[in-house]
């Protein structure tokens, strides 16, 4: 493995946080007061738990689960779902969670604009099944995700993938391996030219997870890695636009992480629909020598170069936002351009 991949798959695992959980509609949400992190009945949509089972590797049983939450619009049903993917160190809360305590959670808003959404939780991350760490196969997770696409598939017409960091980089590994699979790409957190020595710094901070005292009773082996306490607010944030509340509950929770991937290198072989979302200050994405986050315009040339001179690509820089975007509190802004660019792509 090359240093670049290497420091990728130390890194990418690591970066995607939950925010503040959803409040109750009729409730009226305040700085001081942290609410729950699964949809509720005043979610705007009809949203259930499920589970698929996937096998580590290909050909081999299928004796793992996925585990998620699939929502739909009251009402209403759409032919597309998007299939959320959070980053290392979170589960599927990521996507319920607001960064403004008084917005909306991504799943809340796409519930609202209509859209169909199942957030999931990776292997060994949530409800979903944590074999022993010697079981991953280098592409267990992309594999895992491509078969949770294969069943949303036996439901609805198309699938968008949307991931934050490790599963943005998921989302692009499923489309350039099966082309078939997916609709449409939002990436968020993540660029094709990343600043690898920020990386190496917070993949040297990782510990085990039986030495993180959040997840250490789950009974892990030491395969499973964790970032320490501390870790989310020192990186993940731009703190002029998070609220110290988001960032306090975000340091209570914590989730494990094998780090095994296989290719992550952004490939010129997707032909799908793509849109690349970075913040503005996102550490890990930013600076000299690496992504040019100054404009969406400067974000988009700096991408195409990566994919096909013929790709559909868009590209948004998030203004004074870090590397976890729905932790912000101007997470609804690009809220509401992911919903624009769906009704015009998908």
């Amino acid at each position: 493995m090359t240093r670049p991949r290497l420091i990728s798959a130390l890194a990418l695992l690591a970066i995607a946080v939950p925010l503040l959980a959803a409040a109750p509609a009729s409730a009226t949400p305040t700085e001081s007061t942290p609410t729950n992190t699964t949809p509720t009945n005043t979610t705007p949509a009809t949203c259930r738990e499920r589970t698929v089972p996937v096998a580590l590797t290909p050909g081999a049983p299928a004796d793992q689960t996925v585990a998620g939450t699939l929502c739909s619009p009251r009402g209403a049903h759409p032919d597309t779902v998007q299939l959320l993917l959070p980053g290392g160190t979170y589960d599927r809360s990521y996507w319920t969670m607001r960064g403004d305590p008084r917005g909306p959670s991504y799943v809340e808003y796409m519930s609202r604009a209509g859209h169909a959404t199942f957030a999931m939780d990776r292997l060994g991350t949530g409800a979903s099944a944590a074999p022993h760490s010697s079981r991953f196969a280098p592409d267990s997770h992309r594999d895992s995700v491509h078969q949770v696409v294969l069943e949303l598939r036996r439901t609805y017409a198309r699938v968008v993938l949307v991931g934050n960091s490790l599963g943005s980089t998921l989302a692009r590994m499923v489309a350039e391996e099966w082309p078939g699979d997916v609709d449409g790409l939002v990436l968020t957190g993540e660029s094709s030219t990343p600043n690898w020595d920020a990386f190496a710094e917070l993949g040297a901070a990782y510990v085990p997870a039986s030495r993180d005292p959040r997840v250490a009773g789950r009974g892990l082996d030491d395969g499973y890695t964790s970032l320490p306490i501390g870790g989310k607010s020192a990186w993940m944030y731009h703190r002029p636009t998070a609220s110290p509340l988001v960032m306090a509950f975000d340091e209570l929770t914590g989730e494990p992480d094998v780090f095994a991937m296989g290719d992550a290198g952004v490939g010129g072989d997707i032909d799908v629909p793509v849109y690349v979302i970075v913040g503005e200050f996102d550490r890990f994405l930013c600076g000299p020598g690496a992504t040019d986050c100054s404009s969406s315009a400067a974000l988009l040339a700096g991408e195409r170069p990566h994919y096909p001179a013929d790709a559909k690509l868009e590209a948004l820089v998030v203004a004074d936002t870090g590397h976890v975007l729905n932790l912000h509190r101007t997470a609804a802004t690009w809220f509401a351009e992911v919903d624009d660019w769906l009704d015009r792509n998908i």
